[in-house]
């Protein structure tokens, strides 16, 4: 396991999640709010740093296409995935762009946190509609990518985002629910004449500017969270901590990531329709990875607490405010996310495993009654079930609304 898993997993379900959650004193909005902007801090800082090295992977890939760059660039591709799914739950801005001077534009950073999601994260992804371009005779750079993104009004004709970096790397799946992932050669890149159509340098600069693209987004994001972000005006570090309806746009996006992305569109979609085009990373069938820290996401935001090699913060958090005014809530909540950790991290565990691996895609197509197909279909049950105490938090800490919303990619 790489270096991020192992760090999160020493205080996941594997121990009781409660066992890493002292009994705390009670705690303000105002201390929730800071701890939450220094999560996202970290976990954007660690997904920008992981971006970086992957587009020092493919460099080196482009310069030598050997197969074994090309599975360090896949490597590379894997570690960066980790911070972000988890700071997939920060991304919804609904609430925090709503009153006085909380223009997201007005610092020049993104003005949609769901639009710039939209060109980082976007799935799914018609690879077809990429090929068209690498075999087209327009000049492949950054801003063709981001012109072509949802081109035709068509939400799948993806070109930028992770999701094209993954096509890049892997090529298309053609396995079905099958074992096996993409099989996209490093010859596709070969530039010492050995090419076996015209299109090798294209594909180079196709991933090249992908990956560049995605280290440009992150850079943006971060430097929305950042300390002196904090003090600046329109940005969403500012925004947060200055919004009357933070902790209500907490909530939300737990409610969200939980029900609306990982219970229905990034498990059940593909569980009941049987289709691994359904799964969220389906050319390097990595799907286990990016739901085991999804949901990593919705424990960091309820807890308080994010953790890598490179980050450890904790502090006062939405568990310690509910706590303090309803503790068998907080206990029902807590028992609850226990138990889901326990059959994500099962799920992260069977397609981690050395020797015969289980990926999501042919966790999909298993019959209803297969071991790993039971575990992920209580997932989603019990990640649906969460939603009933959730929707109770509005009484509770006296919130405004809980916004649920959000279009998610």
């Amino acid at each position: 396991m790489n270096k991020f898993l192992i760090s999160i997993a020493a205080c996941s379900g594997l121990a009781i999640l409660s066992a890493c959650d002292d009994d705390t004193t009670n705690v303000s909005e105002a201390e929730v709010k800071q701890n939450y902007v220094a999560m996202a801090h970290a976990a954007y800082s660690d997904s920008l740093m992981t971006a970086k090295l992957l587009k020092s992977s493919v460099e080196s890939f482009i310069a030598t296409p050997t197969e074994a760059n090309l599975e360090l660039a896949r490597a590379a591709y894997k570690e960066a995935r980790i911070p972000y799914q988890q700071s997939e739950i920060m991304r919804w801005d609904s609430v925090i762009t709503v009153g006085d001077n909380l223009d997201l534009a007005a610092d020049g950073g993104p003005s949609s946190v769901d639009e710039w999601e939209g060109q980082v994260n976007a799935w799914p992804l018609d690879e077809n509609h990429i090929d068209a371009i690498i075999a087209g005779n327009q000049a492949i750079n950054l801003d063709l990518l981001i012109a072509e993104n949802g081109a035709d009004d068509n939400d799948a004709n993806v070109t930028t985002g992770v999701h094209a970096v993954e096509y890049m790397l892997w090529g298309a799946d053609t396995h079905g629910t099958d074992a096996g992932a993409g099989e996209r050669a490093a010859s596709d890149f070969a530039n010492d004449g050995s090419c076996a159509d015209t299109l090798c340098q294209r594909r180079a600069d196709y991933l090249m500017a992908a990956t560049e693209l995605l280290v440009t987004d992150l850079t943006d994001m971060l430097a929305e969270w950042t300390p002196t972000a904090q003090q600046t005006s329109g940005t969403l570090a500012h925004n947060f901590v200055n919004s009357d309806l933070a902790i209500d746009y907490m909530v939300g996006s737990i409610r969200a990531m939980a029900t609306d992305e990982l219970a229905s569109a990034r498990m059940n979609s593909g569980l009941l329709l049987g289709d691994p085009e359904e799964e969220h990373d389906c050319f390097s069938d990595l799907s286990h990875v990016a739901i085991y820290y999804n949901f990593q996401g919705v424990k960091n935001a309820f807890y308080g607490k994010y953790q890598s090699s490179a980050h450890s913060v904790t502090g006062a958090s939405l568990a310690d405010l509910i706590k303090s005014k309803n503790k068998d809530s907080f206990n029902r909540i807590d028992s609850a996310l226990s138990s889901i950790e326990t059959k994500m991290y099962q799920i992260l565990e069977v397609g981690e495993r050395a020797q015969n691996p289980i990926k999501f895609d042919q966790i999909i197509g298993q019959s209803t009654d297969g071991a790993e197909r039971v575990i992920a279909k209580s997932a989603v049950n019990e990640l649906i079930s969460l939603d009933v105490e959730l929707v109770l938090l509005k009484e509770i800490l006296s919130l405004q609304y809980i916004d649920s919303a959000g279009d998610g990619d």
